[in-house]
């Protein structure tokens, strides 16, 4: 791939321009000399000025990937949420019907990420090279960026299929990268990822939970298994999460509370880009005011999925009606804005426990252990107020499974559209919603038409 990505060597700059907020994250000054990479790493200081610099490149203000993104354009692309108004930029997404010129899942997803994966590889080739850190802040810090680098490269795969396995900053031979096999990328996933399981500790770097620790990479991992129908494996990572991680699901009435900063059910949440500022969710899924309609509203599909009583729907579901008609939109956040003088309630969740219990459910069902499987599944929706489930075969569960998941994650970080794909569920999903627009083959993203100018070793993907 060329230099357009590999080139961000430029990113030390912006090291200097960390924002207060990050300042404040970290707890530390970024300081006035890391242009020169050597001096970054002579220091547990300076060291984590680097660290911090991919943290804020998660929580870009813009609509990047882990920053709204992926709950907005999967859940467009998926069968959640439709515009209200529709526009150009969305239109392609909820038609599936994406171009490889496309700009935003060139700009916000493809080269954002690599962008912010050059990071992650050069700060772990800069602390590996270092002998001035000490050993537990070096540990830490490897720990931390092999997360990042795994959960970048699981979301790559997932949008876009094979993708290059770009593990250097070496120019000559990433710009040249051709596109790695899925087997391959999962294989370095998992070994980063147990890499930082082994590396970091179970406590949380820095007060609240926006930085990583061992059972961040516990979670990634798990799915990882999951995904990869490892199902052993999936849980025994679950299992060890939910034994030792000392969370907890929120239930009636706190259930309202699921996305507050900190919650007890919070595995890992990305910090808001300044102390004024709001997570990219509600920013654009809450209407400005109870009279005009919400930008994005949430489809009658999902609306009808929920079931009587559930706490869900009411805690996190909200509806503006505007002449005869309502408009329902997700209201899983809550603070549109932060008023003058106050300070944001929430950041953006990326991974909370009733994942996991899930994750374990469907693994166990896949594995015939019935009984398990539902106990799991249980703890999601009695804490919503649902009885129990039916369903006791292994394909009941599975499904049972799938639509829990469809409810406890709806407009939120892509969960629908991911999970659709790796159940080879979408084209009897989706298909028969969008029958004018659907074809197999949108199940992938393109890969952006000038990444693939710039390198002649990229293929696009079938359908493009």
């Amino acid at each position: 791939m060329k230099n357009k990505i590999t080139i961000q060597i430029i990113w030390f700059g912006f090291l200097l321009t960390i924002t207060y907020s990050c300042k404040k994250f970290v707890e530390i000054n970024p300081g006035t000399n890391l242009v020169q990479s050597s001096d970054i790493f002579s220091s547990d200081q300076q060291a984590l000025s680097a660290v911090a610099g991919v943290y804020a490149s998660f929580r870009n203000s813009n609509f990047y990937m882990l920053n709204g993104g992926l709950s907005l354009y999967a859940g467009l692309a998926a069968d959640e949420i439709y515009a209200t108004a529709p526009t150009t930029t969305t239109d392609p997404f909820f038609q599936n019907q994406l171009l490889p010129a496309n700009s935003v899942v060139n700009t916000n997803f493809y080269s954002h990420i690599y962008k912010v994966i050059y990071q992650t590889n050069a700060i772990i080739e800069g602390l590996q090279r270092s002998e001035k850190l000490s050993p537990s802040a070096k540990s830490q810090f490897v720990g931390e960026i092999k997360c990042m680098r795994a959960f970048l490269y699981f979301h790559l795969i997932q949008l876009f299929g094979d993708t290059p396995l770009v593990l250097s900053t070496d120019y000559a031979v990433n710009s040249t990268m051709g596109r790695t096999p899925i087997t391959e990328v999962y294989s370095q996933i998992i070994a980063d990822l147990k890499d930082a399981k082994n590396l970091l500790t179970s406590q949380y770097p820095s007060p609240g939970k926006a930085r990583i620790n061992k059972y961040v990479a516990n979670a990634i991992l798990a799915k990882v298994y999951l995904y990869g129908n490892d199902w052993s494996n999936a849980v025994i990572e679950t299992s060890e999460l939910l034994t030792a991680g000392g969370y907890q699901l929120l239930t009636t009435p706190n259930i309202a509370n699921v996305f507050s900063k900190g919650a007890a059910e919070t595995i890992w949440e990305i910090a808001n880009t300044s102390d004024i500022s709001v997570p990219g969710d509600p920013s654009f899924f809450i209407p400005s005011t109870s009279a005009v309609k919400p930008t994005y509203a949430l489809t009658n599909n999902l609306l009808t999925a929920f079931e009587s009583g559930d706490a869900r729907k009411v805690s996190w579901v909200s509806k503006n009606t505007v002449g005869t008609v309502d408009y329902w939109y997700p209201y899983k956040y809550k603070q549109k804005v932060v008023a003058t003088g106050g300070t944001p309630n929430e950041y953006q969740v990326v991974l909370r426990l009733a994942e996991q219990y899930l994750i374990r459910a469907e693994a166990n069902a896949q594995l015939g252990n019935i009984s398990v499987a539902q106990s799991d599944l249980n703890k999601v929706r009695n804490r919503a107020g649902l009885p129990n489930t039916s369903a006791n075969t292994k394909d009941a569960l599975i499904l049972a499974v799938e639509k829990e998941n469809q409810i406890e994650f709806f407009s939120e970080q892509g969960h629908r559209w991911v999970n659709l794909l790796r159940t080879n569920r979408a084209d009897i999903i989706i298909g028969p919603m969008k029958v004018n627009t659907w074809q197999a083959t949108d199940k992938l993203w393109p890969i952006p038409e000038n990444e693939i100018n710039y390198n002649p070793f990229l293929r696009q993907n079938p359908g493009y």
